[in-house]
């Protein structure tokens, strides 16, 4: 299931970025990148190309790509701390980017189970949380618009998810709250 979702994001992002089309800065780049995408890599292996891709191409014209890539391998290695840090980054240029702002609440749902025992960096952490969570219940129309309904999604289906988002992000909000979290 990820293997397709690693595969329809990367479709979609480098062809309707809204940006006029980017190109390999060379063949090597393009292997690289080919190499990432395999659908036999594991998420260790992708992990350590999409590196040696960064470190090679840093100011690479599919930068926003490899970031969505990067918060799917961190996802798929449960590595939670890199797919919040990596999520936080694309918000910036993309705020409306569903994946991370999924990542973002669900990380903060998560931390914010009963009895929280928060370290510094998770307490640091909530003011974002809480910042993309009010973004999410401000946004939940343009986040969730038909236009970016995915073709292989139900209405019913994509409806359902942009109710179970706002649910989320207001409970996110709400044990902020009641935990003084803010």
């Amino acid at each position: 299931m990820l293997k397709t979702i690693l595969i329809s994001l990367v479709a979609i992002t480098s062809t309707s970025n809204g940006q006029a089309q980017q190109h390999w800065k060379d063949r090597a780049e393009f292997d690289l990148y080919t190499e990432v995408v395999k659908l036999d890599a594991t998420p260790t292996e992708r992990l350590q190309i999409l590196d040696e891709w960064k470190s090679g191409y840093p100011q690479s014209g599919f930068g926003n790509t490899r970031l969505k890539i990067y918060l799917i391998t961190y996802q798929q290695l449960n590595n939670h701390r890199a797919a919040f840090d990596t999520a936080a980054e694309i918000l910036k240029s993309q705020p409306n980017d569903l994946p991370s702002l999924t990542e973002i609440v669900a990380h903060g749902l998560q931390l914010l189970q009963p009895n929280p025992s928060l370290s510094a960096e998770n307490k640091s952490d909530m003011e974002s949380i809480q910042k993309t969570s009010r973004y999410i219940l401000e946004n939940i129309e343009l986040i969730y618009g038909a236009d970016k309904k995915p073709r292989r999604i139900s209405t019913e289906n994509w409806n359902s998810a942009k109710t179970k988002m706002k649910d989320t992000a207001q409970a996110v909000l709400n044990r902020a709250a009641e935990l003084g979290q803010h």
